[in-house]
């Protein structure tokens, strides 16, 4: 036999189980668990997916959204909307590797993550690609998590929602880069192993999600989480340094504005509660234009606001014998924030909602928020109801 043909043939041989255990997978897929095939090589499909899902997980949401908005008669919007489409792609290849791809198709096609994460041990993994930013505690919840359909406003000024710079909108709060996590300490409580001291520092290229960064700069984002040996409590102190390119009246300056962030805050969660609060401050530098010249100088603007969220689970079945359980969480949230300081004209959030899942795979969130603004403007009311399908 030619040394190419046999060559190829073992190439083959190889494959096959690859492209066998495809079709197997395919065929489960679109028979829908249906009793289509014989029971013997269902039975074998299904040892294959299961196989198949300890290196790889497939899952997704659509978030389906109503928001109906009211300053007065001449200032008032109602919005139907697709606020997520998101297709969630991870795996464990082995103990030592870790990956994420996952896609938004809404509003527009982005990708959200895409990252590789070494696990060295548990003092030390390195994650490399585009992922959250370790700063403050409320960027590390998904949107599945998040108790109400919106951030405080904080946190989506300076946390990589909608950046007072402009830059780094609707990067939900992603950076590219490469970090370096772990867990520092550990300690038995009643019984359980949890962790006591976690770290993560990275380093970015700051111009958020998709987009290279424009200048030499790199930005550095730090976050330290203490658990003061209660099971559920979580104190954090996180940074985040960086510099960016100014623009005047939408024309770049060529000149690097600073972007200086930092958070402290508390949580605790258990099976029913959930209590976070966090204050955050930053320098963000404007360009303006200098007196009687055609030079640009550097403005500082400081920023702060804190927040208070509170949330309780109830739980309860559909029938007396029911399996399938449901839940509901009311939640409460104050929202303070200042985008200039200098200004002294806060804006002030109380918002109300619930949170209910009457099954695994459907939520349901409704929220009211009251908006005071400074200055004697109208208040804002704003009703938000979202409906989210997991898959």
């Amino acid at each position: 036999m030619p040394p190419v043909l046999s060559v190829e043939i073992l190439h083959m041989k190889r494959l096959l189980p690859f492209y066998s255990t495809l079709i197997l997978m395919l065929i489960a897929i679109f028979t829908n668990g249906q009793d289509t095939i014989p029971p013997e090589k269902s039975r074998k499909s299904q040892e294959v997916l299961e196989q198949i899902q300890k290196y790889l997980k497939i899952g997704g949401w659509i978030d389906a959204q109503y928001s109906y908005e009211y300053y007065d008669a001449d200032n008032q919007s109602s919005v139907f909307m697709i606020r997520r489409a998101r297709f969630d792609l991870k795996g464990s290849p082995s103990k030592w590797v870790n990956y994420r791809l996952q896609v938004d198709f809404a509003p527009n096609p982005r990708l959200i993550d895409a990252f590789v994460k070494v696990n060295f041990c548990k003092q030390v993994q390195l994650q490399v690609g585009q992922f959250k930013i370790p700063f403050s505690l409320e960027n590390k919840l998904s949107p599945l998590d998040l108790e109400l359909t919106e951030n405080a406003q904080v946190i989506s000024a300076l946390s990589g929602y909608k950046d007072v710079t402009g830059i780094s909108s609707y990067a939900n709060g992603r950076e590219i880069g490469a970090m370096l996590t772990g867990t520092l300490a550990s300690a038995e409580v009643h019984g359980e192993r949890i962790p006591i001291l976690k770290y993560g520092v990275g380093i970015f290229g700051g111009n958020g999600i998709n987009i290279k960064t424009d200048n030499l700069a790199k930005d550095l984002s730090a976050r330290v989480e203490f658990c003061p040996f209660v099971k559920g409590l979580d104190i954090s102190a996180s940074g985040y340094w960086g510099k960016y390119d100014m623009q005047h009246d939408g024309i770049a300056t060529h000149m690097n504005g600073a972007r200086i962030r930092y958070a402290g805050g508390l949580q605790y969660t258990d099976e029913q509660w959930v209590v976070r609060s966090e204050y955050l401050w930053g320098r963000t530098d404007f360009a303006a234009l200098a007196p009687s010249t055609d030079d640009y100088i550097r403005v500082p603007m400081h920023t702060q606001g804190f927040y208070v969220t509170v949330g309780y689970w109830f739980r309860f079945g559909w029938g007396r014998n029911s399996k399938i359980q449901q839940k509901l969480r009311p939640m409460l949230r104050f929202d303070y924030y200042e985008k200039d300081m200098a200004a002294n004209a806060p804006s002030i959030y109380y918002a109300t909602g619930v949170e209910w899942w009457p099954e695994k795979h459907i939520r349901v969130q409704l929220a009211y928020t009251l908006k005071q603004y400074p200055h004697n403007q109208p208040f804002g009311h704003n009703l938000t109801t979202m409906v989210s399908a997991v898959f």
